[in-house]
């Protein structure tokens, strides 16, 4: 998985730490999977903030794969909360793939 960084400069130890357990979790996957919708080969788009709680960790698919979709998706992101990735809308669970 493509893994593109934003943000400061100077990210907070905090954030490290929370940055890291999500690429342990990031390992050898190339994207993600809820109860209806796959996407594959997904970016990982990581915003360092200030501290950790402005830290934000999110699983993008491609441009490609939404404009071929259009209307028939739902969860077009996941994003990394209190140790696990959720999908942005049903706020579910998602299984990494």
């Amino acid at each position: 998985m493509k893994i593109n960084y934003h943000g400061t400069d100077t990210p907070s130890p905090e954030a490290i730490v929370k940055v890291r357990e999500a690429l342990f979790l990031l390992n050898g996957m190339n994207g993600f999977r809820t109860p209806f919708e796959t996407w594959r080969n997904c970016e990982a788009q990581i915003t360092f903030g200030n501290d950790a709680a402005t830290t934000c960790i999110e699983i993008v698919p491609p441009a490609t794969a939404l404009i071929r979709r259009r209307g028939n998706w739902r969860n077009s992101r996941a994003i990394y909360c209190d140790g696990l990735f959720r999908a942005n809308i049903t706020n579910t669970e998602v299984e990494l793939i």
